[in-house]
């Protein structure tokens, strides 16, 4: 293959000397004829194993060339963050087959012949000698979820036990001492050999950690550390309420063996959709590299080329359809580079060489993962439903951009789902200035989802039936009565729709906002500062002064507790000083309602009515706030 100049890369090795140049531009991308040459190839979305595509003759468009930077080790750890089904798992799966060595030389010369005809191969000795050369833990997060805390640890737990069990073979070692051995039993098991006690949760925060170090003991060489989906299990906790024993648990797991352990640790790939902030699993670590939607790096190496899509729809005689594969699954740009949805674009080629009509359709939504959206869809304020509303126009919104997500404050900034939206492939970035970020719907297929799915989640827990306007003339009653009345449209209309394991705070918190904004005479939001605090839900005017709303939420563990939690609600608003900010904007009214949810009903607690009179005993030394 020659080389053109003008198009090539220069790569150098680790220690600096000129390895090769590398022509990425102008090489196959996609294992085809060179490997297969009298061999049609499959195009189908198959399986996730790398080595079962390559040996059952699937379509693998080649991603080898992201082995160059991991093996030149620029980064000790690198997360990738991508939306779902855009390749991760099967990238993953696919360094696993590169560089494990598994002890049995068949088995390594059997993997190394997969990569027979692939970037990789081309790119120098440098790169192909260290081919089925280390030790590797491969874990996916995927699985570990549950209705509780236990059940998600426990699944943890089983895959670091099949970890273990994979490298029994190191107990016959005689480079490790009886106490080690005894520690990888421990692990292994679940039990301690000697007092048969079931094996601490420190134990296996610090399994992955020992691993290495027995692993480089024994075989002399540092480990390849491969986890996918890392952020699924927060995700999940967060949303089944244990999210901080699960958050100690897992920043715990992979500090330990990506902190400081660079003796044991040859590098580290962590793959999944969000960066989660302030949770410790990123600091500390030697200077980690977090590669995003955002980011130039490695910005092809997940998703589809165009180069590459339209190679595969000339194999599979759909080249006529180009454009309108681009109109349904591009329109991703990923830093420098447009990208196209793998995973539909696969879908799309299997429906229509089996002559499926309506071939061109919505394939990702339903595998995307979408539960946070959900939730903060329905807790969103008014000018995010304005701003979806937009998006399904064809505009573009702004917002300031993050490239994480703090759980903990995830129901107080707007920006949060547009931002989560970015990095999950419902939207795509258009321009970037450091600070704001344009986007837009990317393609065709998104926007069916927005406007089959996305645009009701802001109304989904509301029952379009009701008459808005008497819920809240019966909250304008500011009294016992209003509050009573308030109560029955809860839960006559509202709560028997709700599932019984809808019963966080959180939830109960977006069914209110979602309610009290199909109103669209009044601005809501939520959790924003006033007074002493952050108020839970405001509701007010959106053209005139004449009253306002906010309500405090409360979950009781009880139907006893419920009366009581809603008027220590009420009494919460009047100690904290909520409705400071209201009446300093000149609202003549502000009715105050403490609210206590109990699964499926509730209680509802009227609180004081608040006039402009009473704002000389608020804040006396705040600054004035300007009337609208």
């Amino acid at each position: 293959m020659s080389l053109d100049n003008d198009l090539a890369e220069t790569i150098y090795d680790v220690d600096g000397n000129k390895n090769l140049a590398w022509e990425v531009q102008n090489m196959d991308m996609t294992r085809s004829a060179e490997a297969f040459p009298d061999e049609m190839m499959d195009t189908t979305t198959a399986s996730e194993d790398f080595k079962s595509n390559i040996l059952e003759k699937k379509r693998y468009v080649d991603k080898t060339q992201i082995l160059i930077s991991l093996l030149q080790r620029r980064h000790e750890t690198t997360f990738f963050l991508r939306p779902r089904r855009f390749g991760k798992t099967l990238t993953l799966s696919m360094l696993r087959y590169y560089l494990e060595d598994t002890r049995d030389e068949a088995l390594n010369a059997e993997n190394r012949k997969l990569f027979e005809g692939m970037k990789i191969m081309q790119a120098g000795s440098f790169y192909t000698s260290q081919m089925t050369s280390f030790p590797v833990i491969h874990m996916t997060f995927q699985g570990i979820k549950g209705k509780s805390f236990d059940v998600a640890y426990g699944i943890l737990v089983r895959q670091i036990q099949m970890i273990y069990n994979k490298y029994q073979d190191i107990l016959d070692s005689e480079q490790l001492s009886e106490v080690e051995k005894e520690y990888f039993r421990r692990i292994w098991t679940g039990r301690d050999s000697v007092t048969a006690e079931k094996t601490s949760e420190s134990d296996y925060i610090l399994s992955l950690n020992y691993l290495t170090l027995f692993l480089r003991k024994v075989y002399g060489k540092r480990t390849v550390v491969l986890i996918d989906e890392y952020d699924v299990p927060l995700e999940k906790a967060y949303q089944r309420d244990y999210y901080p024993e699960m958050v100690n648990v897992i920043s715990g797991l992979l500090q330990n063996v990506l902190k400081t352990n660079s003796e044991n640790l040859q590098f580290a790939v962590l793959t999944g959709c969000l960066r989660i902030a302030k949770e410790s699993i990123y600091t500390g670590l030697n200077n980690p590299e977090i590669n995003t939607v955002m980011s130039y790096e490695e910005s092809d190496a997940f998703g589809f080329t165009e180069e590459e899509v339209l190679e595969l729809l000339r194999e599979n005689g759909l080249e006529e359809r180009m454009d309108d594969v681009k109109a349904w699954y591009d329109g991703y740009i990923f830093g420098k580079t447009v990208i196209y949805n793998p995973w539909s674009v696969i879908k799309f080629i299997e429906k229509a060489k089996a002559g499926n009509p309506v071939a061109l359709q919505e394939y990702w939504g339903n595998t995307s993962g979408n539960e946070i959206l959900r939730q903060l869809a329905a807790e969103g304020s008014r000018e995010v439903k304005d701003k979806v509303e937009n998006l399904m126009g064809g505009e573009t919104i702004s917002f300031a951009y993050s490239d994480h997500i703090v759980y903990s404050e995830i129901n107080c900034r707007d920006d949060d789902i547009f931002n989560i939206m970015l990095n999950t492939g419902y939207l795509t970035a258009v321009s970037f200035d450091g600070k704001l970020v344009k986007a837009k719907i990317p393609n065709k297929e998104v926007k069916t989802i927005f406007e089959d799915q996305i645009s009701s989640w802001f109304d989904g827990h509301v029952k379009q039936s009701f008459d808005v306007q008497s819920m809240y003339q019966a909250i304008r009653k500011g009294d016992s009565d209003g509050a009573a009345a308030f109560q029955a449209i809860l839960k006559k209309e509202i709560l028997p729709a709700i599932s019984c394991y809808d019963t966080q705070e959180a939830f109960y918190h977006g069914i209110l906002l979602a309610l009290m904004a199909s109103n669209q005479d009044y601005v809501v939001t939520s959790n924003r500062e006033s007074g002493l605090g952050r108020f839970d839900v405001e509701s007010k005017l959106r053209d005139d002064l004449d009253d306002a709303i906010v309500l405090e939420v409360k979950v009781a563990a009880s139907l006893a507790e419920m009366t009581k939690l809603a008027g220590e609600a009420a009494k919460q608003i009047e100690r904290m000083e909520y409705v400071t900010d209201l009446l300093r904007e000149g609202y003549e009214k502000v009715y105050t309602y403490g609210i206590a949810f109990f699964g499926k009903t509730c209680r509802v607690c009227a609180g004081k009515v608040y006039t402009q009179a009473d704002l000389d005993g608020f804040m006396q030394d705040a600054d004035p706030v300007p009337a609208r």
